[in-house]
């Protein structure tokens, strides 16, 4: 199974939101934290998921770090929830992300080969 790394700004949410993904066998980490850096740049993930449901600048931050390098730009990020409004601005920015419904969510990452 993959790995994937998890960017919600909120730790009870962010438990709730992993549970299925953990329950279908993929290796979870998480950051929730935005008085913190996500340190994921020593054991890349396979996937990066992050939720737009809360401070999505934070998390269009980190994508713009992963997909700054050409040896990273493989790497699949998924952006999920948030509002619309909030989230075409990062459409734009990233036009190969994949966006989906936090309910889409595990579906999705399903679909990635």
């Amino acid at each position: 199974m993959k790995t994937i790394f998890f960017i919600h700004w909120n730790e009870e949410e962010l438990k709730e939101k992993v549970l299925p993904l953990k329950k279908a066998g993929y290796k979870v980490n998480v950051h929730f934290s935005t008085q913190t850096t996500a340190n994921f740049k020593d054991t890349l993930p396979e996937i990066l998921i992050i939720c737009l449901d809360r401070v999505p600048s934070h998390g269009k931050a980190y994508a713009e770090w992963l997909w700054e390098a050409k040896k990273r730009q493989h790497i699949p990020i998924i952006f999920c929830g948030g509002a619309t409004e909030k989230a075409e601005p990062i459409k734009i920015k990233f036009p190969k992300a994949i966006f989906c419904s936090n309910e889409k969510l595990l579906e999705t990452v399903k679909k990635l080969k």
